[in-house]
């Protein structure tokens, strides 16, 4: 009986643990290449995963945001087969107002669309840089809505620096 007790309290804890390593999913959906030169189109799958802020805390609102970001990865999945990606960086939020939030990102990509060849979107480098801005709403203490825009490119490293821009909206679950 005290093994059963001690080995449930530690797959508690272990929970725990792995729960609190993150602190919020997303998922929508993204209207792939909105540039008007874009030669790609359709809709993209994004899945996103953000890890819960260090532990350190400065005791500054502006020093919190800046120094505290949350590290994020994630995907986009082109549904007709076009460029797809995953991605990682760091996130900074800002809040605006009692429910609304700004959020900043920088990482970087990796993708499996065209890299160098002319007609065609081609991204330059199969690695490239990612940011995105999004305007959140928090629906409820546990669900936001968020419009996202996220930018991928290469900042004129490669031969070709077509870049690739999505927009759209996603929905995010935060965790305990």
């Amino acid at each position: 009986m005290l093994t059963l007790a001690t080995s449930a309290s530690a797959q508690s804890r272990e929970e725990l643990r792995v729960r609190s390593l993150f602190d919020e999913l997303r998922f929508g959906l993204m209207v792939h290449h909105v540039e008007p030169s874009g030669h790609e189109r359709g809709l993209d799958l994004n899945f996103e995963m953000l890890f819960s802020r260090p532990a350190v805390a400065y005791g500054d609102a502006f020093a919190d945001t800046i120094l505290r970001p949350r590290l994020h990865v994630g995907t986009s999945v082109n549904v007709e087969g076009n460029t797809n990606q995953v991605y990682a960086g760091l996130a900074w939020d800002i809040p605006l107002h009692q429910r609304l939030s700004l959020e900043l990102t920088f990482g970087g990509a990796l993708h499996d669309g065209v890299e160098n060849e002319a007609g065609r979107s081609s991204f330059g480098c199969a690695l490239n840089f990612r940011e995105s801005v999004s305007l959140g709403y928090a629906v409820t203490d546990r669900w936001r809505l968020y419009g996202t825009v996220a930018h991928m490119s290469n900042a004129g490293l490669c031969a070709r620096n077509d870049g690739l821009t999505s927009a759209g909206v996603r929905l995010g679950h935060v965790l305990d």
